[in-house]
């Protein structure tokens, strides 16, 4: 199969290394200095099992793992799968303009869900008692996709870009839990689920929708006490405060799904123990922010807040976590900018 991972970062990079180690052919779209890494050296990977390592491998490219900096250099493939897995702030219009192209009319779209994706509602009839027929959080994407095309898949493992050209996954929790939205995608995500579960895990999930949307709290719950905090696991895993805070949001998130009749498919203590398992890892928008990147909690808070203003509810303690956090960020870089 011809399989595209518009977007080379660390997830983006493991699983690209998955589809190649099953004898698929890998366009992987990268760019930077990682990419020119790559483009020279090659990905050089490690898969760890709780920070001990277990595999360590680099793959050149070559005819089955192509590395590439722009999809205009790639001609005349139909693809059977693209995964979209760029940052939050690049998936936008101009991305998908780009890939529309290679989307053919069978061609399986696994975009990023780690935030609450637009299709969250698509095929929901009968479990939000009509309340939410056809919202879109971001209307100006959703033209560019067919709908049944779509495969909702979220991601449970700690990986990270060490240096430009070599990705560490540090800790595999649950993998790839993944579904299509719609029957036509059936055997195509029961294929992918097969290729995950031969290289990493992608357990068999009843709801898609409520995976997407416990790993989109647990990661805007964890993410906003790390910032404030600036704690990495091992110290949010001995510190009771940033543990009660991080219950607090996501008991606040949970409401929702009750409120939809959705399942709970993970108790918060399990998911506080399950992150935390992986006790060297610094959380991912902490590393941002301490490089002085974009952080990505925004993105994550405006699902959250949409749902809080047409279910007329309140995430009072989240609210006030993410504006506090938000109110740092901002802060430190002005500071930056006033500086130079």
């Amino acid at each position: 199969m011809n399989i595209m991972v518009y977007g080379a970062g660390a997830i983006g990079c493991h699983i690209g290394y998955c589809m190649h180690a099953t004898g698929n052919t890998v366009y992987l779209v990268g760019r930077g200095e990682h990419y020119k890494q790559m483009w020279g050296n090659g990905m050089h990977i490690k898969i760890c099992d709780n920070e001990i390592l277990k595999h360590e491998q680099v793959i050149k490219k070559d005819s089955l793992f192509q590395i590439v900096n722009d999809v205009k250099k790639i001609k005349d493939v139909k693809f059977d799968y693209i995964f979209i897995t760029v940052k939050l702030g690049d998936f936008n219009e101009n991305a998908l303009q780009s890939l529309y192209p290679f989307m053919g009319k069978d061609t399986a779209v696994v975009p990023p869900c780690t935030k609450l994706p637009f299709w969250w509602f698509y095929n929901l009839e009968g479990k939000s008692n009509g309340k939410f027929k056809d919202i879109d959080f971001d209307q100006q994407l959703s033209k560019y996709f067919v709908r049944e095309n779509i495969i909702c898949m979220t991601m449970w493992l700690s990986s990270v870009i060490e240096s430009p050209g070599n990705v560490c996954v540090k800790h595999i929790q649950r993998g790839y839990p993944l579904k299509e939205v719609y029957p036509k995608m059936k055997d195509h995500a029961d294929k992918l689920r097969n290729i995950f579960e031969s290289t990493c895990k992608s357990p068999e999930v009843d709801d898609i929708r409520s995976e997407i949307y416990i790993k989109s709290i647990n990661s805007f719950a964890f993410n906003t006490v790390a910032l404030d905090r600036e704690f990495n696991n091992l110290q949010l895993s001995q510190d009771e405060y940033s543990k009660d805070c991080i219950r607090k949001i996501m008991t606040e998130g949970d409401q929702i799904l009750k409120i939809l009749g959705l399942p709970i498919v993970q108790s918060i203590e399990d998911r506080i123990s399950q992150t935390l398992s992986s006790t060297k890892h610094t959380l991912s928008m902490l590393n941002d922010y301490k490089n002085g990147h974009q952080i990505e909690l925004g993105y994550l808070w405006e699902g959250f807040n949409s749902f809080c203003k047409i279910l007329k509810i309140d995430m009072e303690f989240s609210k006030y976590m993410y504006e506090k956090v938000m109110d740092k960020v901002c802060t430190r870089q002005f500071s930056a900018v006033s500086n130079k």
